[in-house]
């Protein structure tokens, strides 16, 4: 189990800014009326950032008469979405091997699938609505800088090549290129690469892509309330067969609710004292830094994708912002946590940055080319950090509370929610709104296993070498989902 920081509290009231926030959002600080509804609500959702925000658009989309109201503790989208690194990637293929050894090989397939689509269809809500949020298509590079982490990955692209040839209808399409040695190194820019895999994604501001989305509502009737914490939800004595209702009390009073929806991630354990004593699931600080480029490096082929370093000191990672932008040539780059001797793990305060996390940003990049390839260095322009939120297994966490009817939550997104979240708050309304699970949905999402004994820490578990076991006809689960 996590074992992390079981009360994080409500977020902190002056957060860094990030590089997408300047500046400010029209809707930043919205409030649609003056004071809370005092008539109950359909839903209540907590939370304004990509999963509360893609939960109205998909909830007004099934039921466009529905009353919602959407409570945000700061200012709208200021949460991790607003402060990511605008990376939009299926990278998770890579625990492809992993999840079959854990969870059997159909549900390591639903997930693969989820994640491609999900990646698919930011991109389509992007086009259809012509978001104006700096969205580029570019190759991504997963970039792995010793032999045994290599050796690793190969063996999971070989896994994946013998199930799309065995099962074509349920293996993910992603394509992938795979480049070794010299050509790895020639293909992405950076000296000394032992293997490299690229394959599509895109880039944006994902804090024009939130605010947007949550545009899209207001037209349609979203009640939001911008810098309304909320401290406490409370479930009213149910008489019979009726459905629950609830009260959410907020620093500005108190409202009623058919469902509350928790799109409120690394907060979550502050508003869900049960799910916090599991200890399932922990907040974690992460930080990016916005540089210029150095001199010699403009045409480097790095510059022209999204990278990650995925076995350089757990996953940096970086992107530059294309020469038709606003800013172009910034570099945004992220990661650095193992400078860290808690890896940021419980630290709830994106008022600050980790003052030897900023320095080793700040610096990361041209290490990584060399001053040769570099040049001189660019100069700094901004740090700045978000809080996210992490679960043994990797996965979310999403569906309704057990034995709490019309309490909902999608959350857990283990730092890749650009990559899972719209696609599970289209399984969460799902549920919401015809009491079923999409056949599409992972049973491994479900909330369920918070409170199992059977969790495992996917992060430490070791690669099973017999490949043949993780076929679906011979894998037994080996966790309860």
């Amino acid at each position: 189990m996590g074992g992390g920081n079981l009360h994080p509290g409500l977020p902190v009231p002056n957060p860094t800014t990030s590089y997408w926030q300047i500046p400010p959002h029209r809707i930043a600080e919205h409030r649609t009326t003056p004071e809370l509804p005092s008539d109950a609500l359909d839903y209540v959702i907590i939370g304004s950032g990509i999963t509360g925000a893609a939960a109205a658009y998909k909830l007004y989309a099934r039921d466009p008469s529905a009353s919602i109201l959407m409570l945000e503790a700061r200012t709208a989208a200021s949460g991790a979405s607003g402060r990511n690194g605008g990376l939009c990637r299926a990278g998770w293929w890579l625990n492809y091997q992993r999840y079959a050894q854990a969870f059997g090989e159909d549900e390591a397939l639903k997930f693969a699938r989820l994640e491609e689509q999900n990646v698919a269809d930011v991109a389509a809500f992007v086009r259809e609505h012509q978001v104006d949020c700096d969205f580029e298509d570019l190759d991504t590079a997963d970039v792995y800088l010793t032999e045994a982490a290599w050796a690793e990955i190969k063996a999971v692209l070989e896994l994946r090549r013998e199930v799309q040839q065995r099962r074509p209808d349920d293996a993910p399409t992603g394509l992938k290129e795979v480049f070794e040695g010299e050509a790895a190194s020639r293909r992405v820019g950076i000296p000394n690469v032992v293997g490299a895999v690229t394959y599509p994604a895109h880039t944006q501001n994902p804090y024009l892509l939130v605010c947007k989305m949550l545009e899209l509502s207001l037209a349609k009737g979203l009640n939001l309330q911008t810098n309304t914490p909320v401290h406490e939800i409370i479930e009213s004595p149910r008489r019979d067969d009726l459905a629950s209702t609830w009260t959410v009390k907020t620093s500005r009073g108190d409202v009623k609710t058919k469902q509350v929806i928790l799109a409120t991630n690394a907060f979550t354990n502050s508003l869900h004292i049960g799910l916090a004593r599991t200890g399932f699931m922990w907040p974690s600080r992460s930080q990016v830094t916005a540089i210029r480029p150095g001199s010699k490096v403009a045409d480097n082929p790095a510059m022209h994708m999204n990278i990650c370093l995925n076995d350089a000191h757990s996953g940096d990672y970086f992107h530059t912002r294309a020469p038709h932008l606003r800013g172009a040539g910034d570099i945004l780059y992220g990661g650095g946590r193992f400078l860290s001797p808690s890896r940021e793990k419980g630290v709830t305060d994106d008022s600050k940055v980790n003052p030897k996390i900023a320095e080793y940003l700040r610096h990361a990049a041209a290490n990584y080319f060399g001053s040769e390839a570099w040049g001189e260095e660019g100069a700094h322009m901004r740090d700045w950090s978000g809080i996210t939120c992490y679960t043994p297994d990797t996965y979310p966490l999403v569906g309704e509370a057990p034995g709490q009817k019309g309490l909902w939550m999608s959350v857990g997104m283990n730092g890749h929610g650009m990559a899972m979240a719209f696609r599970s708050a289209e399984a969460l309304v799902h549920m919401i709104t015809t009491g079923e699970e999409p056949s599409w949905f992972p049973k491994t999402f479900r909330l369920a296993r918070a409170w199992s004994n059977s969790t495992i820490d996917l992060r430490q578990m070791k690669v099973d070498e017999d490949k043949a076991s993780y076929a679906s006809t011979t894998t037994e689960k080996k966790v309860q989902i």
